[in-house]
């Protein structure tokens, strides 16, 4: 199965609500680069899994751009590349 026909994951406008709960803001808009292949894309279009946690990926590359997972009473976010979170 290709990475385009794939259903294990959706964008990152599915997980909005956990994203703006989580900073404060619509996230959806905000750039972010990736550090392995260089492209800036709005958080939106990245590929988002759901299993224990949340994984968000870079939509070109693949790799980790965001990581959540819940431990007891709180999220535990790890954050990959760079963020456009000014403003």
């Amino acid at each position: 199965m290709s990475a385009e026909t794939d259903a294990t994951w959706v964008d990152g406008n599915a997980i909005a609500g956990l994203l703006g709960e989580m900073f404060g803001r619509e996230m959806t808009t905000v750039d972010r680069r990736c550090d392995t292949c260089g492209r800036h894309s709005p958080v939106g279009a990245h590929r988002v899994y759901r299993g224990a946690g949340v994984v968000m990926r870079c939509p070109t590359c693949g790799d980790l751009a965001l990581r959540i997972t819940v431990v007891e009473d709180r999220h535990v976010v790890h954050l990959r590349g760079t963020w456009g979170l000014t403003g």
